[in-house]
């Protein structure tokens, strides 16, 4: 199974309609750490989610020239709706936090609360962007044959910031955007503007809209570390 889910990711990375360049290119030099799941927004998937995102967390190389990123891939549900996957997704992500928030703090300067413009998803006390792609997503760019979720880092994205080349990937992908469905994907426009949650399913979403996502708080995370 996980050797057929590798070779669909790679289809569908190196295809023509996959908009990231970073992400094929990174793809091709073994940046991309891959792991194939049973079900998306499943306990056992996220028990194992987590303990795969520490390994990657503690062995990565953020640099900005050797872009790097965790993809993880779930056999089922196939074929969902957005408002569906939207559903799963943060179920996973709740669910991978509660694995991970009794061995690890949050990310340092980031925010736990999804509805803050500093809030990013932390793992290991890492912090991640999360993008999330599905057979059905409005976007043909982000249609992989399974659902998947994308796991990039805060610490890579300041570091492509810092060396003057986010501008241009940036423009690179808005390009490769307009090229396949004729317009920038509007996510884009919120970025640094709302809380970034916002964006990780990839549905817009109405001004209103309230993140189901929960941080555990820090007292709580404190007393299941030490065992009370």
């Amino acid at each position: 199974m996980t050797a057929d889910a590798r070779r669909e990711v790679e289809e569908f990375i190196l295809g023509d309609r996959f908009s990231c360049l970073a992400g094929r290119s990174a793809w091709r030099r073994g940046g991309i750490t891959h792991r194939h799941y049973e079900t998306l927004g499943g306990p056992d998937s996220a028990r194992l989610l987590a303990l795969d995102l520490e390994e990657f967390v503690t062995s990565a190389d953020w640099s900005a020239r050797t872009f790097t990123s965790f993809i993880a891939t779930f056999e089922q549900p196939r074929g969902v709706d957005e408002l569906r996957f939207e559903e799963l997704l943060w179920q996973q992500l709740q669910w991978l936090h509660e694995h991970d928030a009794e061995s690890h703090r949050w990310a340092e300067g980031y925010s736990t609360d999804p509805q803050s413009s500093k809030f990013a998803f932390s793992v290991a006390g890492h912090p991640f962007f999360v993008i999330g792609l599905h057979e059905t997503h409005r976007r043909w760019g982000r249609r992989p044959p399974f659902p998947m979720l994308a796991f990039n880092s805060h610490e890579q994205f300041g570091q492509i910031k810092g060396a003057g080349m986010w501008d241009r990937l940036a423009e690179k992908i808005r390009k490769q955007d307009i090229k396949l469905q004729g317009d920038i994907n509007p996510n884009l426009y919120e970025y640094e503007e709302l809380s970034e949650a916002r964006r990780y399913s990839g549905r817009p979403k109405p001004e209103d809209w309230q993140c189901p996502f929960a941080a555990r708080a820090a007292e709580e995370r404190e007393l299941t570390a030490s065992g009370a």
